[in-house]
Parts: structure tokens; C-alpha cells; sequence
């Protein structure tokens, strides 16, 4: 009963003030929406080092194997090394990217892309694609929208383009033109431009110096119509054999980069095909942004460890006051003393993190927890783990109140596992920005294993499992902690109380 009448005393003296209730409740939130409308859709997300190639197909024809070429041009994009293709879904969200900055340029392979490549040929008749530098994407019916704000980016989207395309075209110009030595139109210009020199021991049979060599396969065939057309298929496929056997690294009949090339993807880089997510949230408020499932864990975790502060002032105030001293002074026991002021801090800061996990999950659209979940894992996540956090927190509140003797003190010791801590377990920045091995010294501060359990409640991706272990182990890593403290701080009150009477 002594405990709950001190308990409710600190309680009114935590919350009668206004400005300590903004602190507490308001700050945390505001600053939550205002670098949630500040940063950008990338801010938390761990760079994988791949260029990103945004690409809308939109095209409606067939190539090689009965498939769109623009479908060609991916596959080899996506095959590149460090390369990372996004498909965007329409027209319109590619130029609104673009025009807020989001992508520095977007690649549009046009309904008519694949009507245009099989166009490409090296006959007069087709289309020539190449200049100096590379393709004409405009006779390919390529088009890239580009940000004029980002040349560089966008400069070098266009080349990976051009590459892409060049693998795509040269293959199926050459495929094509290697086939057409076997045409009899090919053969019939053959034989009109080649000539033969005429044996001496044939002249008197064909009184000429030379012979083309359309009229000698004629001969030849005795002016048989089907024979004369089975030479001069012959005469195709060995021209065709010749230049297999002359030029053998390469597949002259292949129509696709690798197929030319004879090559194999020897590439260990193992790149991604994705598709479009809107991760920026909508709305005014940025409802639903992926930066926020970054956020509000770290905030709500850096704030409940800032309670230190206020409520090792009312330590502190009761010290100048006289008031600590005489409360030493009278028959409540050690132990009520302690849950006395240790219930108002629990309670303060349990409020505190359901507050910014609700109004999160109302105004900013946090996604706590999956579909999956049973009542027994929302219990852990939503009381086990945030009562051990308040449970770490009060007790390390208490310790630090009763050690310091001023406010000076106060400001000193309070700032250290407020700041320093908050830095170092990732609560102002994010693991993401950080190296590899900041999470390992993050495990050395209780805001470390708070946070860490806290995003696994609230997952910063579309992910469909997750760790209780790990939610388990930071609990009890911040209760032993919470138990350490407490010990360690009742040891140091009765010696001040010993000393005292």
C-alpha cells in the first residue's frame, strides 16, 4: 500500500507538467512525421551495389522463338553484371517517376519494338539501326524519359541500353544475312558475278576465256531445271560450310548474342528481375512508406530510454528538497520504496511506446505484425517485450537518479546511455547505413536488443516469417539486465539509507 501511494505521488509530479508531456508523447511522434516527409523512399534500405534499370515494355510483337524482343533485351540486361531491372507498370507512372526525381530515367521499348528489329537487316531494303556511337533507338521504336537533373545517372542507363540492344540486333542481322547465302536469289547474283576460267582442253566446247558461273551450273545440269536447282543449293550450302569451318569460334547461324558468340555465362553475380513497388507511401503524411517501419521502432526505443532523464530529475529535486531524506528516515521498507519509484516509470513508458505504435499504425500505416500470427505471438510482441523494455528502462532510471547528486550529474550520466547508446544500438541511424559489424557492437547497449526485436515486430520489407527467437532472446537479455540494475540499485540505497540513520 506504501509503494502505490509513492507511485501515484511520482506519477502526478511525471505528468502534471506540460511541457514534460510533450517530451514524453508529442515530440517523439512529431519527429517521427516530419523526417518521414523529409527523407527520401531509399533512407534505412541497405545499398546492394546494383545499378537500377527501370523498364516499361510495352511492346506487342514477336522475335526470336516466338518471343517479344523487348523481352530479349530484359533477359540481357538482367544478365549483366550489376545490373538490377525494375519493370515499371505504365506510361504514366514512368514520367511521374521521373519527373519527381525517384528514377533518373526510364527505358520504353514501344509497341512496335519487335516489328522494327525484325526489320533490321544488312540489305537495302531493311533497316540500318547503327551510327558512330551505337543505335538509333528512335528507329527501333526506343524511347527513354529521362530526368535533365541527373545526367550522369541517366547517361549511363542509356548506355546499358545501348549495349543491351547492340547484343540484341548485331546477332540477328548476321543470323539473317548468313542464311541468305543459301537463297537462290543470292546463288542466281553469285552466278552472274562470279566467272570461271575456261580450261584449254574445254575451249573448243566453250569458246570463251571465262565462264559465269550460273551458265556452268546450267551446263552442268544439262539444262535440267531440278538438277540445276540442286547445284546451285549446294553451291549455297557450301559456301555456308566454308565459312562454318573458317570462322569456327562462331556460330554464323545463331541469331542471339550467345548463340553467335559460342559463349556461356560464367557470371557469379547474381541479379534480380523485380517489378515496381511504391515504398514513398500516399497522402500528405506519406501513409504507408517503407521508411516509417525504420522510424517509428527506433523512435519509440530512444524515447522510452530518455524517460532516464525525467525521471531521474524527481530524484534529484527530492535530494535538493529534503524530501529523499526524509522519506529514508520513516518505517517504509527498502523494497517498497523502490517499487514505489519504480511503477510510475513502467507505466509512463508503456503508455509512451502503445501510443507511437497506435498512432503509427493509424496515421502513418505502420505495419506491425503478418496475417500468421497467432494470439500467443501478439501477446510476446505487444506486452512481453515492450514490458521488458519499460522493465530495463525504470530500473536503469533508478540507478541513474540515485547516483546523481545534481542536476549537473544528472545531465552527465543520463546523457551517456540516452545519446551515446541510442547512436551506437542504431537508434539514429540506421544498421542499414552502418558497416557490417556496428549491429555486433549495437548488442553491447540495452536500446540494441530493444530495437532489434521491435523492427521484427515490424518488418521494414514484405517479409512472411518472423523470429521469435530472436524476440524471446532480446526480452530476456533486457530483463536480466532490467534484474542487474535493480540489484545493483538496492544494494545502493540501503548503503545510503545505512549511512543516513
Amino acid at each position: 500500500m506504501q509503494s502505490f501511494i509513492i507511485a501515484k505521488k511520482e506519477l502526478t509530479l511525471l505528468i502534471r507538467d506540460k511541457l514534460t508531456a510533450t517530451v514524453l508523447f508529442v515530440l517523439p511522434f512529431a519527429m517521427i512525421l516530419i523526417l518521414g516527409l523529409l527523407l527520401g523512399e531509399g533512407f534505412g534500405q541497405k545499398t546492394d551495389d546494383l545499378m537500377r534499370i527501370s523498364v516499361l515494355n510495352l511492346d506487342k510483337g514477336f522475335g526470336l522463338n516466338n518471343k517479344p524482343w523487348a523481352e530479349h533485351a530484359i533477359e540481357d540486361m538482367v544478365s549483366t553484371p550489376n545490373i538490377k531491372v525494375e519493370i515499371i507498370q505504365n506510361k504514366e507512372l514512368a514520367e511521374e517517376l521521373v519527373k519527381t526525381g525517384k528514377r533518373a530515367a526510364v527505358i520504353i521499348f514501344n509497341p512496335n519494338f519487335s516489328d522494327r528489329v525484325n526489320e533490321c537487316s544488312f540489305l537495302s531494303t531493311g533497316v540500318n539501326p547503327f551510327h558512330r556511337d551505337g543505335i538509333y533507338l528512335e528507329k527501333l521504336q526506343v524511347s527513354i524519359v529521362k530526368d535533365n537533373k541527373q545526367p550522369a545517372t541517366s547517361a549511363i542507363i542509356e548506355s546499358v541500353c545501348q549495349i543491351a540492344l547492340l547484343r540484341i540486333v548485331m546477332p540477328w542481322m548476321i543470323g539473317k544475312a548468313f542464311e541468305k547465302l543459301g537463297d537462290p536469289e543470292f546463288i542466281e547474283l553469285l552466278g552472274k558475278e562470279v566467272s570461271l576460267p575456261v580450261p584449254p582442253s574445254l575451249r573448243l566446247l566453250i569458246p570463251k576465256d571465262k565462264i559465269p558461273l550460273g551458265e556452268l551450273l546450267e551446263l552442268a545440269s544439262g539444262k535440267d531445271t531440278v538438277l540445276a536447282k540442286n547445284y546451285r543449293e549446294k553451291v549455297g550450302a557450301g559456301i555456308q560450310t566454308a565459312l562454318t569451318g573458317q570462322f569456327k569460334n562462331y556460330n554464323l547461324t545463331g541469331k542471339s548474342w550467345a548463340s553467335l558468340t559460342r559463349s556461356v555465362n560464367n557470371s557469379e553475380t547474381v541479379n534480380t528481375l523485380t517489378t515496381f513497388k511504391n515504398e514513398d507511401g500516399t497522402g500528405i503524411l506519406k501513409r504507408g512508406a517503407i521508411r516509417y517501419q525504420i522510424l517509428v521502432p527506433s523512435f519509440t526505443v530512444m524515447f522510452a530510454f530518455s524517460l532516464i532523464l525525467i525521471s531521474g530529475w524527481i530524484f534529484v529535486a527530492e535530494k535538493r528538497q529534503g524530501t529523499f531524506n526524509r522519506l529514508l528516515s520513516t518505517p517504509v521498507s527498502t523494497p517498497s520504496i523502490l517499487l514505489g519509484k519504480f511503477l510510475p516509470t513502467i507505466i509512463i513508458s508503456l503508455f509512451q511506446i502503445f501510443f507511437l505504435l497506435g498512432l503509427g499504425k493509424v496515421l502513418l500505416g505502420l505495419k506491425i505484425g503478418l496475417p500468421s500470427w497467432t494470439l500467443s505471438d501478439w501477446m510476446i510482441a505487444l506486452i512481453i517485450l515492450p514490458l521488458a523494455t519499460s522493465f530495463c528502462v525504470a530500473s536503469f532510471s533508478l540507478l541513474i537518479g540515485l547516483l546523481s547528486k545534481n542536476e549537473t550529474q544528472l545531465a552527465l550520466f543520463s546523457s551517456v546511455p540516452v545519446c551515446l547508446f541510442a547512436l551506437i544500438g542504431g537508434c539514429i541511424f540506421p544498421w542499414e547505413m552502418m558497416p557490417d559489424n556496428a549491429k555486433t557492437l549495437a548488442f553491447l547497449t540495452p536500446q540494441g536488443w530493444a530495437l532489434d526485436a521491435f523492427r521484427e515486430i515490424m518488418p521494414s520489407s514484405f517479409d512472411t516469417t518472423t523470429d521469435f527467437q530472436l524476440i524471446w532472446k532480446s526480452t530476456l537479455v533486457l530483463s536480466a539486465m532490467g534484474f542487474i540494475l535493480i540489484i545493483i540499485t538496492s544494494i545502493t540505497l540501503g548503503r545510503i539509507r545505512f549511512g543516513n540513520s
